[in-house]
């Protein structure tokens, strides 16, 4: 293995997680790991990292990340970022289980009826997935993810000012896919609650299946709490962390504010899932979340009771060796690293 670490790195709408994994022996260990919020989204609208619309700023990511790398003193600078869902188009396609060679001719002839922007302006990956129970045989199904070219370029620029070597990109779906389903075959649907987006994506023998995001997210529910409660989204955001959906006297109000939200994000879910389920005739069995929406108390055991299925905070971590000193701050913070732990380890799992 030509890598003996690896910065996997994840720029979301309102932070910036970066873990520094180390491979010796065939054990991955968690040598370092930083995140840096940007707090200024909760006052004004242009404040974030990036947005849902595609826009990621160059320089004000690159010295938040040139910070966040100072603080942490990184012995390596060979990177993986994870692009969020909202910068790609991914699908799945059925193909016929051809030779390589004409495998590769057809790929961008069969993405031409998928990709809904000029190929010459994406830049096409592709991943053939493992056969699931019932598929039909001689057809292999391939995943498909096009992302744009500016999009691209915005990554390697921010990578250059930052002072990093980027060996890759990939979707986050696959990076989260791989970071807290690394070996279940069973159909489970990952969560990823963050700021701004929410992505949910149906992972089926640990392949990404299908995926689809909304923009209904954790700010939304601290503008509920806000405008609710008469309170700066500052102190809404505190509140929110706190004391979740949990109905206690002082903040009584909370579940009523919180849940019609959170009741959306459980209907795309139900939705999500149902599509699957008629296209594959396969059940997903279980809930993984992520990000740092599902962190507050009350949401995780919310989402298992309205949705009928065991439920799981994600541990990405799980897979790691480190020191148990770290456990007590890693609790709190689990779920947020699934992207950025996923995307280290692209470069040491065989997936």
């Amino acid at each position: 293995m030509p890598f003996s670490s690896v910065l996997g790195i994840d720029i979301g709408t309102t932070t910036i997680k970066i873990v520094e994994l180390e491979q010796s022996g065939g054990e991955v260990s968690l040598k370092n790991y930083g995140m840096i919020e940007n707090f200024g989204h909760l006052e004004r609208e242009n404040a974030a990292i990036q947005s849902s619309g595609l826009k990621i700023v160059d320089e004000m990511t690159a010295v938040l990340l040139r910070e966040l790398l100072k603080q942490m003193g990184p012995t390596t600078k060979e990177a993986v970022f994870s692009l969020p869902a909202f910068s790609s188009f991914v699908t799945t396609m059925d193909l016929p289980n051809i030779s390589e060679k004409e495998f590769k001719s057809a790929i961008p002839y069969e993405a031409r009826q998928y990709v809904p922007i000029p190929l010459s302006e994406v830049v096409l990956d592709w991943k053939v997935l493992r056969p699931i129970p019932g598929s039909t045989p001689n057809r292999i199904q391939v995943l498909l993810v096009a992302v744009s070219q500016d999009v691209v370029n915005k990554y390697y620029r921010i990578a250059e000012l930052s002072g990093l070597k980027l060996k890759a990109l990939e979707l986050e779906s696959i990076s989260m896919a791989r970071a807290v389903v690394p070996s279940d075959p069973t159909p489970t649907v990952v969560v990823d609650v963050g700021s701004r987006a929410t992505s949910i994506s149906i992972v089926d023998e640990r392949d990404v299946r299908m995926t689809h995001d909304i923009d209904t997210a954790g700010n939304d529910l601290t503008m509920a709490i806000a405008r609710g409660m008469n309170l700066s989204p500052v102190k809404a955001e505190e509140i929110k962390k706190n004391y979740g959906i949990a109905s206690i006297q002082s903040y009584q109000y909370l579940p009523g504010l919180m849940t019609p939200l959170i009741d959306s994000i459980v209907s795309e879910i139900q939705k999500t899932s149902k599509r699957y389920f008629e296209k594959t005739k396969r059940e997903v069995k279980r809930v993984v979340l992520c990000g740092g929406g599902v962190i507050p108390p009350g949401v995780k055991e919310y989402f298992e009771r309205e949705l009928k299925m065991p439920t799981e905070l994600a541990d990405p971590f799980s897979n790691l060796s480190y020191s148990s000193d770290l456990e007590p701050a890693l609790k709190l913070v689990k779920p947020q690293f699934s992207s950025s732990i996923g995307s280290g380890l692209k470069l040491f799992v065989q997936t």
